[in-house]
């Protein structure tokens, strides 16, 4: 009987976005110890977790005493090394991609990156774009966008500290996501069997509880009949 589960997912987005930093998160790393560091590398970060759903499981389900392990491809987010996605896809097989933005950077360098994420993810199935295609529409994958950094539409002056999302921040994520729909629509003509999501977090300063949240969706997702 197996236990353990992993949850294995590439993280992408451009430059800047978060991408390492939502990973020392969920490593437990002290927000005031994480310091900004560019990605040049192919990282592979892993950490065994109890997500905090397990706890509301009676003693006696599986799910209780389940482990799961967070496998996060960490990929450089710059223009020039985004070939080393298609290398992490090929290599790793994840489940599918976790795609951070950022509202602070331009939207359309970041539709480009988006863009990418999604050419290289067809070409990681195969380089044959009908065999890629077919693919495509036959497997289930997870695909879950992040609106990361809404701390960005707090009012000057408001403490960060133990940030939540409020309704008023979050219509203007939202509208902040929309820009990017075209794209986020391609991905699910293209992989229509595929599980799609949407979470705003500041994965600095959100909860632990937050972002546990996220990988307790990915969780759903995946082993989900």
């Amino acid at each position: 009987m197996v236990l353990d589960r992993d949850i294995r997912v590439t993280v992408l987005g451009n430059t800047g976005v978060g991408k390492t930093t939502l990973i020392d998160r969920i490593k437990g790393t002290d927000v005031v110890k994480i310091k900004s560091k560019k990605t040049l590398e192919i990282n592979i970060e892993e950490k065994r977790i109890k997500l905090n759903s397990q706890a509301n499981e009676p003693w006696y389900s599986l799910e209780a005493h389940r482990s799961y392990r967070i496998i996060a491809i960490d990929n450089p987010g710059d223009y020039k090394l985004r070939r080393k996605w298609r290398e992490a896809m090929r290599t790793y097989r994840t489940a599918g991609m976790l795609f951070l933005l950022d509202p602070e950077q331009s939207i359309e360098i970041q539709r480009v990156a988006m863009e990418d994420s999604y050419n290289y993810f067809l070409d990681s199935l195969d380089l044959d774009p009908e065999k890629a295609d077919k693919k495509g529409k036959s497997t289930k994958y997870v695909f879950h966008f992040v609106v990361n950094k809404c701390d960005y539409f707090l009012p000057d002056g408001v403490e960060k500290k133990s940030f939540k999302i409020s309704a008023k921040i979050k219509e203007k994520a939202v509208d902040f996501l929309s820009h990017f729909a075209p794209t986020m629509d391609e991905f699910k003509n293209t992989f229509p069997r595929s599980k799609f999501g949407i979470s705003y977090i500041s994965a600095m300063y959100s909860s632990y509880n937050a972002v546990d949240k996220l990988f307790e969706i990915l969780k759903v997702y995946i082993y989900q009949s």
